[in-house]
């Protein structure tokens, strides 16, 4: 199984039971392509505080899909579990460029779709700080991270347990965001209440 090509994709972007913007309907190998220069062994430390969700299961994951290309590039990170009020990855920094992250909370019910954490919501300004009544409120926002190139980077990660429109019925969800609205890439997605999520991973640009 394999991502379909661009034109499918955009067709593909559409709410899922009123609650999610879906990507692709399909999942994709992690890519094995090498770090950001020959011989770079240089990593950035991503820590994650996500005081709400002890328990919750966190995966990174890089989606590019170059022009003229028919299948994107994928990255993913291995799934990691938030212990202690926090999550912590070592990766390249230039997978950060366009990084998405998906947040699963041990509340949620038959959702149909992966939980998207937001890293910024249509009229926030980058370093605007963000509480769970804009969250709510909110209609279009971006999964897709502009990155860094600093050797470590610690973001806060807010997750609230909210009711969405599961696959049959009402069931407990999960919006989760960043508390401080971080530097973004497109596209900007459709979102429910605040809440973003994807059948796969999100694929960014700038």
């Amino acid at each position: 199984m394999t991502f379909r090509t661009a034109a499918a994709i955009a067709a593909a972007s559409v709410a899922f039971s009123g609650t999610v913007v879906a990507g692709t309907s399909v999942a994709a190998p992690a890519s094995t392509s090498p770090s950001s220069s020959p011989g770079s062994t240089d990593l950035t430390t991503l820590v994650y505080e996500v005081p709400d969700c002890e328990g919750c299961t966190v995966q990174l994951a890089n989606v590019r899909l170059p022009e003229g290309a028919e299948q994107p590039v994928v990255w993913q990170s291995k799934v990691k579990q938030v212990e202690d009020g926090e999550v912590r990855f070592m990766v390249s920094p230039r997978r950060t460029w366009g990084m998405s992250m998906t947040i699963r909370a041990p509340w949620e019910g038959h959702t149909g779709y992966v939980t998207t954490v937001v890293q910024r919501y249509r009229g926030q300004a980058v370093g605007d700080r963000v509480s769970f009544k804009q969250a709510r409120k909110a209609g279009v926002a971006s999964s897709c991270w502009a990155g860094t190139r600093s050797d470590e980077a610690r973001t806060k990660v807010v997750v609230r347990k909210v009711m969405v429109d599961g696959v049959k019925k009402k069931v407990p969800g999960a919006l989760a965001f960043t508390r401080v609205t971080q530097d973004w890439h497109e596209p900007m997605r459709r979102a429910y209440g605040g809440v973003l999520g994807t059948q796969d991973a999100d694929i960014c640009h700038d």
